[in-house]
């Protein structure tokens, strides 16, 4: 196949390589979604498919010494592709499971950055996961035919492997001059400092992730016990809530509920202060002010002591339970 013809070729089949990769990445996304991911602050980066343009297709099938194609148009697989980034490494694993386990299409791994790993432990460069998918049958999709076999490039980044990557491609892989050693180098260590934050950031959202899970658990817990003991429905819980469950999570644990609602039990007038308040006063929605009362009760030097709100909603919640702050 000569160029004239290569490029007929492509005149003629780019529309389809447009829908199938539209289609790859509406599938992606909707799998995203369905899950339960936010795609606005879970991707990083639109994940609009891109179809190369024909100069830039007809450059790399003739005319790239680093290429050698006996078929260059049907070699070539990433005549459409996708990327989508995200802000962890374990993210990418999510991407990866919706890939092999899509129904439509055949796939294959072409890169994974764990891999590559293994087997140059001691070299730091250029990090991704790239999947070539394959059309399985026939698809219609926005009114194109996309006959099976069609491929599609999908690659899968964290955002500072993003950033790697692109300061690369244009400064290093599209260099118009030879390009000198030192800067290779300097471009290695960024990268082993890329690799090194990412798995401090793993590491962060792991950490949070764990606290996090805790106080939702418990803040559930308040919520059921604020509505079985005032007969009242708890509003979702804000920001206030929030704080003041992170502030005390050390005391947070699993018999905790339980002894609250003991507590309960025996300060029964309590559910008739809130009842009486919550009209004029929104805090009393929030089932995080049983809490409260608890702890001013059983461990007053400890909410006085750390208290991360305004100190006067403290001393009107101190005044329901009948108990003096002064004396701590």
């Amino acid at each position: 196949m000569n160029e004239e013809q290569f490029l007929d070729k492509w005149s003629s089949e780019s529309p389809m390589y447009d829908a199938w990769g539209d289609f790859v990445s509406s599938i992606i996304c909707e799998t995203l979604e369905s899950s339960g991911k936010n795609l606005t602050s879970y991707l990083k980066q639109d994940p609009a498919h891109r179809v190369k343009d024909s100069n830039s297709l007809l450059d790399k099938a003739y005319y790239r010494d680093t290429k050698s194609y006996c078929n260059p148009y049907d070699e070539i697989e990433d005549k459409v592709g996708c990327r989508f980034v995200v802000l962890l490494v374990e993210q990418i694993q999510d991407l990866t499971n919706i890939i092999v386990e899509q129904s439509a299409w055949d796939y294959k791994e072409c890169r994974h950055f764990h891999s590559e790993r293994e087997k140059e432990p001691l070299l730091f460069t250029y990090q991704s996961v790239h999947y070539v998918v394959r059309a399985k049958e026939t698809i219609t999709h926005n009114g194109v035919e996309i006959i099976p076999n069609t491929p599609c490039e999908i690659q899968i980044r964290t955002l500072l492997q993003h950033a790697y990557a692109e300061l690369t491609h244009d400064a290093i892989y599209k260099a118009k001059t030879l390009v000198k050693p030192e800067v290779h180098r300097t471009v290695a260590k960024s990268m082993a400092l890329i690799e090194t934050t990412d798995d401090f950031f793993s590491d962060v959202n792991n950490r949070l992730n764990v606290n996090t899970e805790e106080n939702l658990s418990f803040q559930l817990k308040l919520d059921a016990l604020y509505e079985e003991y005032t007969g009242l429905n708890s509003i979702a819980a804000q920001k206030s809530s929030t704080v003041i469950l992170d502030v005390f999570s050390k005391i947070i644990n699993k018999e905790l509920h339980s002894t609250i609602r003991k507590f309960l039990k025996r300060e029964t007038y309590l559910a008739d202060v809130i009842k009486n308040e919550v009209i004029k006063n929104p805090f009393y929605t929030q089932s995080v002010i049983i809490f409260i009362y608890y702890l001013i009760k059983k461990r007053k030097n400890t909410l006085i002591n750390s208290w991360p709100l305004n100190y006067k909603i403290l001393e009107k919640l101190a005044v329901d339970t009948g108990v003096s702050l002064d004396s701590h």
